[in-house]
This record gives structure tokens, sequence and C-alpha cells, in this order.
């Protein structure tokens, strides 16, 4: 809850609203906050971009929407053949982090709303910021 709060805030600073979702490491939806005013969309590509970051993220070696982009680009026939494969949830747009836990994915912060989806991302960040330390070393970190 703290890392959407922070989300939000860091969004609403530099003028964006926008929706937040957290996703554990099976991409079920944990936490879903709109902020007021976000674009009604918002709410389905924050939970999009988390999902897509979580799924193919880790074995990608990818941390952000953003990082993952630049791999799949990289591949042949890339990442038009895999945002057309009918896998409906993914979303191809940074605005995602993972959250890791002793270095493995524990869950991913996605972020949608801001006009640029790099400063979802950058919100993303903030949120994940806000509670890193904690989480970093393990269980007893978040105490």
């Amino acid at each position: 809850m703290e890392a959407a709060d922070e989300t939000i805030h860091a969004c609403e600073a530099k003028g964006f609203r926008v929706a937040v979702a957290i996703v554990d490491a099976d991409g079920v939806i944990k936490l879903q906050i709109r902020g007021d005013g976000s674009p009604i969309h918002s709410q389905a590509f924050s939970f999009r971009k988390a999902y897509t970051v979580m799924s193919m993220g880790p074995m990608m070696g990818a941390d952000t929407n953003s990082a993952l982009i630049k791999l799949i680009t990289g591949f042949a026939p890339g990442l038009p053949a895999i945002a057309s494969s009918g896998t409906s949830s993914l979303l191809f747009l940074p605005g995602s982090v993972l959250v890791k836990q002793n270095g493995q994915p524990i869950a991913a912060i996605g972020v949608s709303g801001a006009p640029r989806s790099a400063d979802d991302e950058l919100c993303a960040q903030a949120g994940l910021d806000r509670i890193k330390d904690r989480v970093a070393g393990g269980p007893l970190a978040s105490r």
C-alpha cells in the first residue's frame, strides 16, 4: 500500500493523474488504486504493464518494461509477434518495475495515466524506492 501511495503522490507532484496496480509473482493483482481524475483506461493498463514485466522481465533479465521492450525489439520477429500473440494481458509500454527480494522478483508495480509512459515508469520507480530497503533483504527486513 505504501508503494502504491508513493507512486500516486510522485505522479501528482508532476501534475499527472494515474492508476497503480501491484501484482504478485504469479501476476495476480494484490492492490489496485486509481487516483482521482486518472484516465478511464489507466486502471486496466496499470495492471497490464505490471503483468507484462512480471511475466516476461525475469526470463529476459529486465527489471522494467522499458528495458524489456528494448530487449524484445532486438529479437526476430520481435515485439510485433509477441504483442499480437493473443495474450491480451501483455502490454508493451513503459510504466512498470519489478520488486525484488533477495534478487528474486516478488511483485511488480504498474502505472498508467501520465501523458508519456516513460513518466509512468518514473513514478513506479518512486514507489519502489519508497519500500526497496525493506524488501531487499527478505521477510524480516520488511518489518
